[in-house]
């Protein structure tokens, strides 16, 4: 697989897009500057950049090109690598009647200016940068077998969230009428905690313990060195409670 620049005009950028996505479809990576530079970037500095990085520079030759200052420096970057390297990096591909630029005219080229030689020209091509490997298209049978594995994944994660709902439903009723009062008025005023509360609330000493309250009593309790819920817990020895809201409540926030 190669990594291939295309130095190319605007006027042309129909043909060096068609091309990009053939090499692509071929296993190479192309580098063009509208799927490489954003709003912000140094031009210069990008596309010195991608000349820097990529294997070989091919030149999209018509009259727009020919004529135009970005080209010329995007040609003279490669044709010193070129140089420096000592092998073979621009490939000149002729894509209208133009006369080869000087530093080019030693060199044999892609001749793309008739349509219906296009694909035997391509196939130059991808001789000269190394064939690179055809990504095939899904069968019919292959769609159709991805399509019922997701299905069936989607029915296996429907199942999981269904068992889920209810063990947060079995776990709610067990709850005595106050701690159920006590978290409905929570998830009233912390409706994204209600899933967490449901399962996990608890009391301590007949005082109900919901998420909102735990956080703001370790957070008092961060602030003032101790909380008097620190003892009762620690009382009724129900830090295991605790540990596990907490967990929860960190694999919520990591989801989100």
């Amino acid at each position: 697989m190669a990594y291939i620049f295309l130095s190319h005009s605007h006027a042309d950028k129909p043909f060096a897009r068609k091309l990009a996505a053939n090499l692509r479809s071929n296993g190479h990576s192309v580098w063009i500057d509208e799927a490489e530079i954003n709003i912000g970037d140094s031009l210069i500095g990008k596309i010195r950049e991608g000349l820097d990085k990529v294997d070989y520079v091919c030149a999209l030759l018509s009259k727009s090109s020919i004529d135009s200052q970005w080209v010329q420096k995007e040609l003279d970057i490669a044709s010193n690598r070129e140089i420096d390297e000592k092998r073979v990096m621009v490939l000149p591909l002729l894509i209208s009647d133009v006369e080869l630029p000087g530093f080019l005219r030693g060199k044999f080229y892609g001749d793309f200016r008739d349509e219906g030689r296009y694909e035997e020209v391509f196939e130059a091509l991808l001789r000269a940068v190394g064939g690179g490997n055809k990504v095939n298209e899904a069968s019919a049978s292959e769609i159709e077998a991805l399509r019922i594995a997701l299905s069936h994944a989607q029915e296996q994660v429907d199942a999981h969230q269904r068992a889920a709902k209810r063990a947060e439903n079995a776990a709610f009723r067990a709850k005595s009428t106050g701690l159920k009062e006590a978290i409905a008025d929570a998830n009233r005023n912390f409706p994204h905690h209600a899933t967490i509360n449901n399962t996990y609330a608890f009391e301590v000493a007949d005082s109900p313990i919901t998420l909102d309250y735990l956080l703001w009593a370790i957070a008092k309790a961060a602030r003032k060195g101790a909380h008097p819920l620190d003892a009762l817990i620690s009382l009724t020895n129900q830090w295991e409670d605790v540990e596990s809201m907490l967990q929860a409540y960190s694999e919520m926030v990591e989801r989100s």
